[in-house]
C-alpha cells in the first residue's frame, strides 16, 4: 500500500494564525503538534515513510522539509499552482504507477484530526483488501453524531460486501452541505454519512476514471508522468500542470462514477475547518470556555480565546471567538467563523497583502 498526503491548502478560515507564509497544516493548533506532523505519524503506522507521498505547492516545500525530516525528499511533489484535489490525486496515482505498482493508494488531507487510530487502521486495512481485488473507488464516511451543516453527506445505497467486520455500500448520491432541517432528516433516516475527504483506490482504477470523466486532463497528465525522474521533470510539470482541469475529485469524478463505495465508521474525525470546529476539540476550562494561553474570566462562558503567547481577560461575554496573533486580533461570534473567508476577500480587495 502507498499513501499520499494532500498538503497544499491555504487554511484561510484559520486566519490570522494561518497565513500564506505558514498555512494551517503547519501550525500546532491543538497543542499536540502540527496537523501535518500528526497526519504523517498516523500514516507511518500503516505504511513506511518511503511509501508516503506528499503533494504541496512549490512555496511550501521548505516548510514540509522542516516539518517532516523523515519523509524522503523524492516523495514530495511540488505543484506549480493549486488546481484542487482531482489533479493532485491524478498525479499521485500516476507517480505510484510509475514506481512500479498498482497497489492500493490511501489519500488523506494534511489537516484532519482522527482520534480513534485503531478504528482508522482497521478501516484502511479492510478498504485496502477490497480495493486490491475490485475496481472500485472507496470513500470513507463518518457516522454522524449530530445534524452538522458544515459537511457534505454521502448517501449509502445497497450493500457491496463486508471485509474484516467492516461493511461497505455503493454510494447512491453525494449531497452538498445541508441546512439544519435537512441535516436533521439525514440523521433521523440513517444511511447518511459525513464526507471525510479520505479515499482509497488502486491507481489504475482512478486513472481510468480520470481519462473517462476529465479527458481534457489526460494529455497533460501523460506528459507529466513520462517526465517523472527525468532531468526535465520540473520544466514539464511547470508547463503541463496548469493545463489540468481545476476541479475537486468529488465534482470531477466521484459524483459521476458508478463504482464508488463508502465505508462508514466512527473515527473521532474532525476536519478542523474553522475556529468553530476547534471549539469542539479543545478541552473546556470547566465553564464552557476553551482556547490557548492564560485566561482571566468573570461571568463568561461558551467562548474560544486563542492567544497562546498572552493573557485574555473577559467580563460578561458569551459565545465569542477571539484570536490573537501578534498585533492582529480576530473577534467574531461563535457560529460565524466560516465567514472569515469573506473577511479575507475584503482584505485582499483593499490590497492589504501584509495581513495575509
Amino acid at each position: 500500500m502507498y499513501s499520499v498526503i494532500l498538503a497544499g491548502g491555504k487554511g484561510k478560515r484559520f486566519w490570522p494564525f494561518s497565513r500564506a507564509r505558514k498555512p494551517k497544516q503547519f501550525l500546532d493548533i491543538t497543542g499536540a503538534g502540527s496537523m501535518l506532523a500528526l497526519t504523517f505519524q498516523r500514516l507511518r503506522e500503516i505504511v513506511p515513510p518511503e511509501r508516503i507521498l506528499l503533494l504541496t505547492v512549490a512555496e511550501q516545500v521548505e516548510l514540509v522539509h522542516n516539518e517532516l525530516p523523515d519523509l524522503p525528499a523524492q516523495n514530495i511533489f511540488a505543484e506549480p499552482e493549486g488546481r484542487n484535489t482531482a489533479p493532485s490525486l491524478a498525479v499521485a496515482a500516476a507517480l505510484v504507477a510509475h514506481r512500479g505498482g498498482d497497489e492500493p493508494l490511501l489519500c488523506c488531507p494534511a489537516d484532519h484530526i482522527i482520534e480513534y487510530a485503531d478504528a482508522f487502521r482497521a478501516l484502511v486495512t479492510a478498504a485496502g483488501d477490497i480495493a486490491a481485488g475490485d475496481d472500485v473507488l472507496i470513500t470513507f464516511g463518518i457516522t454522524p453524531d449530530r445534524p452538522a451543516t458544515g459537511y457534505g453527506y454521502i448517501e449509502a445505497g445497497r450493500e457491496m460486501g463486508e471485509c474484516g467486520g467492516q461493511r461497505f455500500y455503493y454510494v447512491k448520491k453525494f449531497h452538498e452541505k445541508p441546512d439544519g432541517v435537512r441535516a436533521e432528516s439525514y440523521l433521523e433516516r440513517g444511511g447518511y454519512y459525513w464526507n471525510s475527504g479520505i479515499f482509497l483506490w488502486r491507481p489504475s482504477v482512478f486513472l481510468e476514471s480520470w481519462r473517462r470523466f476529465l479527458p481534457e486532463g489526460a494529455g497533460p497528465l501523460e506528459r507529466i508522468a513520462r517526465a517523472f525522474d527525468q532531468p526535465d521533470q520540473e520544466s514539464v510539470v511547470r508547463a503541463q500542470y496548469p493545463k489540468m482541469p481545476a476541479i475537486s475529485v468529488d465534482y470531477g469524478i466521484l459524483e459521476r462514477a458508478d463504482n464508488v463505495i463508502v465505508g462508514p465508521a466512527n473515527l473521532g474525525w474532525n476536519d478542523v475547518g474553522s475556529w468553530d470546529a476547534l471549539f469542539d476539540i479543545l478541552p473546556s476550562n470547566g465553564k464552557g470556555n476553551v482556547g490557548a494561553g492564560t485566561m482571566e474570566l468573570i461571568d463568561s462562558s461558551g467562548n474560544l480565546f486563542f492567544n497562546p503567547d498572552g493573557v485574555t481577560a473577559a467580563v460578561g461575554v458569551d459565545n465569542l471567538i477571539v484570536v490573537v496573533e501578534g498585533q492582529t486580533v480576530l473577534v467574531c461570534k461563535r457560529g460565524q467563523s466560516e465567514r472569515v473567508r469573506d473577511l479575507l476577500e475584503s482584505i485582499e480587495t483593499k490590497g492589504d497583502a501584509e495581513l495575509l
